[in-house]
């Protein structure tokens, strides 16, 4: 992930728990959240995307279901309820993960 600051990393990592927050509680697929973070001028790769929902999902604020139907296989990105303490402020927050008001 070296072609963004750790700044930028913390900041993406808290959109990225925003957007499954807001998917309640049908979840959030990766397309739904690289379309979310392109629209909001994060530029970041399939790789960098995916480091970032394994950093989430290491750390209990995220898990990851997979879902097949009609032969295809989908990867649902749901919050946790740690996650939704990390969000709410009932927990300390975490150093790599920054929280925004605007995302």
């Amino acid at each position: 992930m070296s072609a963004v600051s750790a700044i930028e990393n913390r900041e993406i990592r808290g959109w990225i728990l925003k957007i499954c927050q807001r998917a309640q509680p049908y979840g959030a697929s990766f397309q739904i959240i690289e379309t979310t973070l392109l629209e909001a001028d994060f530029h970041v790769s399939l790789t960098e995307i995916k480091a970032h929902l394994k950093y989430l999902n290491d750390k209990d604020y995220i898990h990851m279901e997979e879902h097949k139907k009609s032969g295809v296989t989908r990867r649902i990105n749901f919050i946790t309820p740690q996650g939704i303490d990390l969000i709410e402020g009932n927990i300390a927050l975490d150093p790599g993960v920054l929280l925004d008001e605007t995302a």
